[in-house]
């Protein structure tokens, strides 16, 4: 792992496959969060903490956020965000931070949409003969750099089942459609799920 500090608010830490498999930890486990993701996070600041001072104070809000830097390493970014008081925000001098139910909407919204990493398409045909099509409301697939990737939204409350399907044949990958979309190629931009599952029967 390399921790490099960008300012006293916001650290930067860049983590590879190895780094992971060490902990015993896959990409997927990341979305939905979980008590082991958290156990992650904290041994992550830790780790921050010690080697460049960058430290959580008790009335500071966490924002993480990941990123791909290649087929075997990604980037988490951590960012403080300090308490803004009521005056603060009516006066103008700082920004007016999104209300806890908005953060609450937009994190929801990160773990219906999950993107799934498969170096074999075989394996990502046979995942999708596996789930139940009221699972996910949409669903479109990829490739880039010779890998394949399966971008859906999970149906609301379904979000875990998936990923716990999904988890057995591939890697969840911290990174939006939109990215494939101008990088990759498109190969099945509807119901890729549902035409997958048909070539398995």
């Amino acid at each position: 792992m390399r921790i490099k500090k960008i300012n006293d608010d916001k650290v930067q830490i860049i983590i590879t496959n190895q780094d992971l498999e060490e902990r015993d930890f896959k990409k997927w486990e990341l979305m939905p969060i979980t008590p082991k993701a958290q156990e992650l996070f904290q041994d992550l600041l830790d780790m921050a903490y010690h080697e460049c001072g960058f430290e959580l104070e008790d009335d500071s809000q966490l924002i993480v956020e990941a990123y791909p830097l290649s087929g075997d390493s990604f980037v988490i970014v951590m960012t403080k965000i300090r308490p803004v008081t009521l005056n603060e925000q009516l006066s103008g001098l700082l920004p007016n931070y999104q209300l806890d139910d908005e953060k609450e909407d937009m994190e929801n919204e990160r773990e219906l949409n999950q993107v799934w990493c498969f170096f074999d398409l075989e394996d990502c045909i046979q995942v999708c003969a596996r789930i139940d099509p009221i699972f996910v409301d949409r669903s479109a697939l990829y490739k880039y750099e010779d890998q394949y990737y399966l971008a859906l939204t999970a149906a609301m409350e379904k979000d875990c089942d998936v990923a716990a399907v999904f988890g057995e044949y591939g890697e969840w990958v911290p990174l939006d459609e939109e990215f494939f979309k101008e990088h990759g190629k498109a190969l099945i931009l509807r119901e890729a799920i549902t035409n997958l599952a048909c070539i398995k029967r």
